[in-house]
């Protein structure tokens, strides 16, 4: 009797396994995606920052988004505001895409950060 139950539990593991595996991978490319977000994320955080500073230092705004080209995501927008009372905002914005195709039809997420400076004293912020 116990040789027969063997026999008609042969096989489970295998059916738990092929329902388990695609769960495993999709956990996987969850997390692998969740973690480019964040380090886009980061990216638009320095960027944001960096031109922050240039700008309230005194640098034009075209040397500043250059700048802040170069820590931000590809495809990044960068917009630079300044207040009569000497503030420089700058918001980076950049939108991320998962380009495999089962997950093409998903609409972009977008990451942004800003970054707030009071100008250096003895600078004014180019307009």
């Amino acid at each position: 009797m116990a040789s027969r139950r063997q026999k008609t539990e042969h096989g489970t593991v295998t059916a738990e396994l092929a329902l388990l595996f695609p769960v495993l991978l999709a956990t996987i490319v969850a997390g692998v995606w969740a973690t480019g977000l964040v380090v886009a994320n980061i990216r638009c955080i320095d960027a944001a920052r960096d031109v922050a500073r240039a700008v309230a230092r005194g640098e034009s705004p075209e040397t500043a988004t250059t700048i802040g080209h170069r820590a931000a995501p590809e495809n990044a927008t960068i917009d630079i505001t300044t207040t009569e009372h000497g503030e420089v905002q700058v918001v980076v914005t950049a939108e991320r895409h998962l380009d495999w195709p089962l997950f093409a039809a998903l609409p972009p997420i977008s990451v942004h950060a800003q970054a707030i400076l009071q100008a250096e004293p003895g600078e004014q912020p180019p307009p």
